[in-house]
């Protein structure tokens, strides 16, 4: 396994186990991490240490994350996950991050948690795709009038 991997998995063991002090001791003061679920990102280690918090606080004990595959390098990770409850796959609950570590500290500096939609459009988002498509176009036209 590569370091990232290593370090990847003994953060989600610190999460797993409510131990947020030992999972935030692996970031890095300047992390940018960025979780889907919220429009905001959390830049800097006590934003990311705050959602660590509140997501702890906010599960039960027995909900667990698992890893099912991981690959990287020293500096880099992929990883695909799913939770589980009291051992049992929990409902729309897997996902997919990439992890980076500062070649400085070896510190998690960035991440990305994409998690599985409740809902799933399929077909229908290429139709929603479609719909957009021209308001993209025309807001980032005006954006791009608007810069100096």
């Amino acid at each position: 396994m590569s370091q990232a991997a290593d370090r990847i998995q003994a953060i989600y063991t610190a999460i797993n186990n409510r131990d947020v002090a030992q999972a935030v001791a692996l970031i890095d003061t300047e992390c940018c991490y960025e979780d889907l679920n919220f429009s905001a990102t959390f830049i800097g280690k006590s934003s990311v240490e705050g959602l660590f918090t509140e997501s702890c606080q906010s599960v039960p004990n027995d909900l667990k994350f698992v890893i099912d595959d991981i690959a990287g390098d020293d500096l880099a990770a992929g990883v695909t996950w799913h939770v589980e409850l009291s051992g049992i796959a929990f409902p729309n609950g897997r996902g997919v991050s990439f992890y980076r570590f500062a070649q400085s500290n070896g510190k998690l500096i960035f991440a990305r948690d994409c998690v599985e939609p409740p809902l799933k459009p399929g077909k229908a988002a290429f139709t929603i795709i479609r719909w957009v498509t021209p308001l993209v176009r025309y807001w980032w036209g005006r954006q791009k009038i608007i810069k100096p």
